[in-house]
């Protein structure tokens, strides 16, 4: 099984950190390892900080979700 995102890929995060349980939103990331028993992804923010993210919280950039169907736009 292959992971959606890849290591080094930038995101967009809109949710809660599991280290901090800081709520973040649209805040820009990159994907620093992904934890393949819990599913979830490590990202490092731009002011160097580091936080565990679910999948469902993030998304790639220029991507939109209408309706719990996802969108991509070029």
């Amino acid at each position: 099984m292959q992971s959606e995102f890849k290591k080094g890929s930038k995101v967009i995060v809109y949710g809660s950190g599991e280290n901090t349980g800081k709520f973040y939103k649209n805040v820009p990331a990159t994907i620093v390892e992904c934890d393949p028993y819990y599913k979830d992804y490590c990202v490092r923010f731009k002011d160097g900080t580091e936080d565990w993210i679910l999948p469902k919280d993030l998304r790639k950039p220029y991507t939109r979700k209408i309706k719990g169907v996802k969108t991509y736009e070029s």
